[in-house]
C-alpha cells in the first residue's frame, strides 16, 4: 500500500493546502505535478492517490489535463481511493464536473471531491482584500481544511455531480486552452526589476526564461499570477492596467498556523 497527494500551485495556496493535508493524513508523500510528470515512477505502486490544484477559469490548469490523460492514464495504477481537492477564488463553477471527464477519459474516478474558497488572485478583475479580511477568510479556509482532512481520513465518499451543459463547458473549456498561454503577452517588465530570477525559478510550468538579465515570457503561461504575486520589487505590471488596481498577495506556508 502506497499514498500520494499530488498538487499544482500558482501563487501559493494550493501548496499551502496540499501540505495542510498532508499533515492530517498518513501519506508516503506529497509531490508537486510537475515532480511526477518528470519522474512518473514516484507514483507506482499507489492505491490512495490525492489532487490539489486550482481553478482557473472555471476549470482546470492545462497541465492538470496533461497531467491526468497522460501520466496518470500510462501509469495505470490501482487506485483505491482518488480525492480530489479545487482550490477557487470565486465560484468553483465547471471544475468538478470536467475533472470528473478527464479522470474517466484516463480511466480512473475520484471518490471524493471537495472546493475550498480562498483568496482570489487574479487581479485583472479582482482586488487584493486587505489584512484584515485575508485573516478572516484565512480563518475559514483552516476550518475547511480541518473538516476535509477528518472526512479523507475516513475515506468518505462524495463524487463530483456533472452539471447540466457539463459537456458544452467541458468543449468550451478545451478550446480556451489553446489561447490561454498567449495571455503572458500582457505582462510588461518595468525598470524595477533588478533580475532575480525569482520568476523563472518559480514558475510551475517553466514559462519564464532570463535573457540578458531580464525575465522573458514564453508563452505557455497558467495565468496563475504567481510570478506577479511573488515580485520582491512588484516589477511585473500589465496591459491593461488592472480593473480595480494594481494589489498583491503572499499566502501563508501553512492556513492553519
Amino acid at each position: 500500500m502506497k499514498s500520494a497527494l499530488c498538487y499544482f500551485s500558482g501563487a501559493g495556496n494550493s501548496k499551502a493546502v496540499a501540505h495542510d493535508l498532508g499533515s492530517m493524513l498518513p501519506l508516503d508523500s506529497i509531490l508537486p505535478i510537475a515532480d511526477v510528470m518528470n519522474d512518473p515512477s514516484l507514483l507506482e505502486g499507489t492505491d490512495t492517490l490525492g489532487l490539489v490544484f486550482p481553478i482557473y477559469f472555471y476549470g482546470p490548469p492545462a497541465l492538470m489535463k496533461r497531467f491526468i490523460l497522460e501520466t496518470l492514464h500510462a501509469l495505470d495504477l490501482k487506485i483505491d481511493y482518488l480525492f480530489v481537492i479545487l482550490t477557487h477564488g470565486g465560484m468553483p463553477f465547471y471544475a468538478a464536473s470536467i475533472t470528473d471527464r478527464l479522470l474517466a477519459e484516463a480511466g480512473y474516478a475520484a471518490s471524493y471531491v471537495s472546493p475550498i474558497a480562498m483568496v482570489d488572485t487574479y487581479v485583472p478583475l479582482f482586488r487584493i482584500p486587505d489584512s484584515k479580511k485575508q485573516t478572516l477568510k484565512h480563518t475559514k479556509i483552516a476550518k475547511r481544511i480541518e473538516k476535509i482532512g477528518k472526512e479523507l481520513l475516513e475515506q468518505q465518499l462524495k463524487v463530483a455531480t456533472r452539471l447540466p451543459l457539463s459537456r458544452l463547458m467541458h468543449t468550451m473549456w478545451d478550446r480556451s486552452l489553446e489561447l490561454r498561454g498567449e495571455k503572458d503577452r500582457h505582462f510588461v517588465i518595468t525598470d524595477a526589476c533588478t533580475g532575480c530570477a525569482l520568476c523563472a525559478r518559480t514558475c510551475p510550468v517553466k514559462n519564464i526564461a532570463m535573457e540578458g538579465g531580464k525575465p522573458t515570457f514564453l508563452h505557455a503561461c497558467e495565468q496563475c499570477f504567481g510570478c506577479y504575486h511573488r515580485c520582491p520589487e512588484h516589477a511585473i505590471a500589465l496591459d491593461p492596467k488592472p480593473l480595480r488596481g494594481y494589489g498583491w498577495y503572499t499566502p501563508p506556508k501553512s492556513f492553519k498556523a
